[in-house]
């Protein structure tokens, strides 16, 4: 059933309100094109495709839900939710005035997509939607004491999570394969608001040199992100068509995006090696 134009007016209407010239931060990216790069896979797979509610195979279920986990961004998830408030406590505290409502429009995009991923978990686990799942990476408790330990957070991580929604949709999960555009979409977003911050603090002398010295805490935790490049899950994972690439692939893609924004910005690149956890 189709709905009445007077009722998609008011949908349209709804979704635009709070629109700005600068939020939401993805319209200007991809208004210049597809601001990120392909991540077609390269080796020969079979054909899967599994909707929500079909029998998965006992494998494929557990890479999913693996998959799920280390994103953690569910409704379910008593540590998404923390790390929603930190982000609102950080806001507050460090961030100027007007920054601060840009801000306040990234958590509201973040919790839908808790929601969407929550119906996703539903979807597969009722147990596991709603289980608390801390996030193990490092990224994700590194101190944050300054505006640009804040912009770095959402440069680079937010990325991090428009990348994988990047290799999403191919997926042949067809939920995730379904939301992944979206999530891409809004994870840019949120990471160009991180850079947008940085275009800011190193428009002075002391914000560039506070920012420069920042970076390579930064820039190491990015990169590992994306795990080791010799994981003996990845492999399972592209076979099953939840993944096109493997990390070594995926991190190289995004180290060459990240280092021509970083480059743009005047800062000096770190040594990708130094620092550096999982290799």
């Amino acid at each position: 059933m189709t709905n009445p134009p007077e009722e998609m007016r008011v949908i349209e209407d709804a979704e635009q309100r709070g629109r700005t010239d600068l939020w939401p931060f993805w319209r200007r990216a991809y208004a210049l094109g597809d601001p990120l790069p392909s991540l077609a896979c390269t080796v020969s797979r079979p054909e899967h495709r599994f909707d929500e509610g079909d029998r998965l195979p006992d494998e494929y279920r557990d890479l999913l839900l693996k998959m799920l986990r280390h994103e953690g961004e569910r409704a379910g998830n008593k540590s998404f939710l923390g790390l929603m408030a930190t982000c609102l406590d950080l806001g507050e505290a460090l961030f100027p005035a007007p920054a601060k409502v840009l801000k306040a429009e990234y958590l509201a995009e973040e919790l839908k997509h808790a929601i969407m991923f929550h119906r996703i978990a539903v979807g597969l686990q009722h147990d596991f939607a709603l289980r608390d799942v801390p996030y193990a990476h490092y990224a994700f408790h590194l101190p944050r004491e300054t505006w640009a330990d804040d912009a770095f957070f959402h440069f680079f991580v937010d990325l991090n999570g428009a990348f994988h929604s990047r290799d999403w949709r191919e997926s042949s999960y067809v939920p995730l394969r379904k939301m992944a555009a979206t999530v891409e979409r809004d994870e840019l977003g949120h990471s160009e608001m991180g850079y947008y911050f940085l275009q800011e603090i190193v428009s002075d002398a002391r914000g560039r040199a506070l920012a420069q010295a920042l970076l390579p805490k930064w820039y190491a935790a990015a990169l590992d992100m994306f795990g080791r490049s010799d994981s003996p899950n990845t492999p399972r994972f592209i076979q099953w068509g939840l993944k096109s690439v493997g990390n070594a692939e995926i991190r190289a893609a995004y180290k060459g995006y990240v280092d021509r924004k970083l480059a743009a910005l005047g800062l000096d690149l770190p040594d990708a090696r130094a620092g550096r956890r999982f290799l």
